[in-house]
């Protein structure tokens, strides 16, 4: 009897099993969604600006629905003045997910994927208008998003092109449209991205913009304490600007073949963060910089201050409006409080590349400023009266190397003035020849003067300088030079 009735129930409870898969696929995958929200959420506040959340999760047997919404505030986001007649209100982007239930995905049965999640921009407001303006009847915005029982993750996302008139009939708009494709682990929120923007541009008889060639690779996860670590890497082939600069001057700026790499990595408590940007050419009107380069590193940077500085600020921003004179006095509050564990694991500020040719030559330059490693710093720090005890914690070091000709020019700038008030006070004949020769004369002076008292050196044709500071004392170019801290009573009485 009970082999019969096992024979009997033993199929009816593995099709409940079966026929809940789906339910139950729902529930986790909803639990996780909310999750990641929860955390997209933390990483979205500290903008300002720009919010998000999550505001309608509806979850069903074999699919379910889940809206998420930016909302931008263009005047909180601009750092430069927005005129009155550029002013842009609130808007909103909501973005629909529709999420299917695994086993059974696109009317199959599949034991390798959990879900597959089709993400589309629904319009709001007058949004639908300019969306069909430029897309017609295509998606302006299309992801489709497979999740995977192991907990990976792919996903391709596009936004088509366009090319003719913007939808306010002001400027000539092209652009190649955007691909691109994630690939990772949604259970560890991490992954790679690789994404591609062949061309856009934005013109009209005054101003212009392209921007050509866009593509990168970036990879994220996020550490124990919820900063999002991360490296990759972007190649810019062109960009334009065309227009007038604050003074209502006419502005043209052309850059090439720009790439930039950067590192966020974590060692211990410790984060290091490195960057690194190149380019071919950068044009400002007739003014030309080839082969530029700027390599920038931050070393031992403690992890739980730089949580405890996010949360701040973040609390910050949602205190109700504050007197601008207010703020000075808040940052001193926060840096007194902060700075001593900052600095305990003594933090390095590593500018060790800048480099661009000009038609004087090239120029190149490093800078370090950084904690001594066995310095010890005082557990807590009275800002300003407590300045010149960091200073003795402080190690620094400069390094400039600059085309002869350009030292000569700004020299020629510095006495000009005075050559031709000495003249003038001697009565003498000011003729341009004379001129020139004074002139001439005074800056071989000074420079002469300069390398004796050891504040340059020539070199071929160019001319460095080479400035430490380490344990209290300055050197110039090697050679101690504390006479100098005269000229900066603070560092002197350190």
């Amino acid at each position: 009897m009970k082999k019969t009735a096992l024979l009997v129930f033993l199929p009816i409870l593995m099709l409940i099993a079966v026929v809940s898969v789906p339910y139950w696929v729902g529930g986790a995958i909803e639990k996780q969604l909310r999750a990641q929200s929860d955390l997209f959420q933390l990483q979205w506040k500290p903008q300002s600006g720009v919010s998000y959340e999550l505001y309608h999760y509806q979850r069903g047997y074999l699919a379910s629905v889940m809206d998420i919404r930016f909302t931008f505030d263009p005047q909180m986001i601009s750092v430069l003045p927005i005129p009155n007649s550029l002013v842009m209100a609130p808007f909103s982007l909501t973005f629909r997910h529709s999420i299917s239930h695994g086993p059974w995905i696109d009317k199959g049965f599949s034991l390798r994927t959990m879900s597959r999640i089709d993400t589309v921009l629904m319009p709001e407001d007058g949004q639908q208008a300019i969306l069909n303006f430029y897309f017609g009847d295509q998606g302006s915005f299309a992801v489709t998003t497979w999740l995977e029982w192991t907990g990976a993750i792919r996903s391709n996302g596009a936004v088509p092109a366009y090319r003719g008139r913007d939808h306010t009939g002001q400027y000539d708009v092209k652009w190649g449209g955007i691909n691109w494709r994630v690939e990772g682990s949604w259970i560890e929120a991490k992954g790679k991205m690789r994404f591609n923007a062949p061309r856009f541009e934005l013109a009209n008889a005054d101003y212009g913009v392209t921007v050509g060639g866009l593509s990168g690779v970036f990879k994220r996860f996020m550490s124990p304490q919820g900063l999002p670590l991360s490296d990759g890497d972007m190649t810019l082939n062109t960009f334009k600007l065309r227009g007038e600069n604050s003074k209502e001057i006419p502005l043209e700026v052309v850059l090439r073949d720009m790439t930039s790499v950067y590192s966020v990595f974590k060692r211990e408590e410790l984060i290091d963060v490195t960057q690194q940007l190149e380019f071919r050419l950068l044009q400002i009107n007739d003014e030309k910089f080839n082969r530029g380069a700027i390599y920038l590193a931050l070393y031992n940077i403690d992890a739980a201050v730089l949580q405890v500085m996010q949360q701040r600020y973040i609390a910050f921003t949602q205190l109700p409006h504050i007197d601008s004179e207010r703020w000075p006095q808040i940052l001193l509050q926060e840096a007194q409080s902060l700075l001593p564990k900052l600095l305990a694991q003594a933090p390095v500020i590593h500018l060790n590349k800048v480099e661009v040719t000009t038609i004087n030559g090239q120029m190149s330059g490093r800078f370090k400023l950084g904690i001594e490693d066995d310095a010890a710093v005082l557990t807590s720090i009275a800002l300003p009266n407590d300045f010149k005890s960091w200073l003795r914690l402080a190690r620094v070091e400069i390094d400039i190397k600059l085309p002869a000709t350009i030292i000569e020019q700004q020299a020629r700038k510095a006495v000009g003035a005075k050559i031709v008030e000495q003249l003038l006070d001697s009565e003498q004949p000011m003729t341009a020849e004379i001129l020139a020769q004074q002139t001439t004369r005074a800056v071989e002076q000074m420079l002469v003067q300069f390398e004796i008292q050891n504040i340059i050196r020539r070199e071929t044709n160019h001319y460095r300088t080479k400035l430490r500071y380490l344990d209290g004392r300055l050197y110039l170019n090697g050679v101690p030079a504390d006479n100098y801290l005269a000229l900066l009573p603070s560092l002197k009485e350190s």
